[in-house]
């Protein structure tokens, strides 16, 4: 079984037979959920200090985002698999998060209602492309830049530095549509034919 990957790093890619899951930089997207536990669990303690070690938890987990990716390069491993692997482990843990704060830390919450709607309708539409088609679809420029801005948002937030929180509720907010608009149109384009998203 071997899966195709495509010319550029954000075109869908049709995939003969199953995704190769158990890989390196994989694992290390995996850990970005694994982490989740570990950083609600201190950021509900009372302690000032566990926030502080929640915060480094989340700035760790950042950083393993860079690395599955440089990781993947560097080996030749990017593959559909880790298309699939590692927007969906950055969905798992800033959902997770945002809903925390939502809860507990009044986070706003038409924001987490729109990302949580946002997020189960990509991967619902990225399901059914899968199953009918074979295809997926990379995170292009629009998605990564709202995983950025919720990210901080989220530090921001946990941090109290209010000047920020307009700035970056706006940029969230704007990277948030534009993702939806950029998904929604690429997957209008690949139902006209893999020729009408290429071009």
């Amino acid at each position: 079984m071997t899966e195709k990957t495509g010319r550029r790093g954000t075109e869908p890619e049709r995939v003969e037979g199953g995704l190769r899951l158990f890989t390196l930089p994989n694992a290390l997207s995996s850990t970005r959920v694994l982490v989740l536990p570990a950083v609600l669990w201190l950021l509900d303690r009372p302690d000032p200090a566990s926030d502080r070690w929640a915060i480094l938890l989340l700035l760790v987990a950042g950083a393993t985002d860079l690395l599955d990716g440089w990781l993947a390069r560097h080996r030749e491993a990017v593959s559909p698999s880790g298309k699939v692997v590692d927007p969906l482990a950055d969905k798992i843990l800033i959902g997770g998060l945002l809903l925390y704060l939502v809860l507990e830390r009044s986070f706003p919450a038409w924001l987490v209602v729109a990302v949580l709607a946002r997020d189960v309708g990509l991967m619902l539409g990225a399901w059914l492309f899968f199953e009918r088609e074979r295809i997926v679809f990379a995170a292009d420029w629009t998605g990564k830049g709202t995983t950025f801005f919720l990210s901080l948002l989220a530090l921001v937030h946990l941090l109290e530095a209010r000047a920020w929180y307009l700035p970056l509720t706006v940029a969230a907010t704007a990277f948030l549509a534009a993702s939806l608009v950029s998904y929604g149109g690429r997957a209008l384009r690949w139902r006209g034919g893999p020729e009408a998203e290429g071009g």
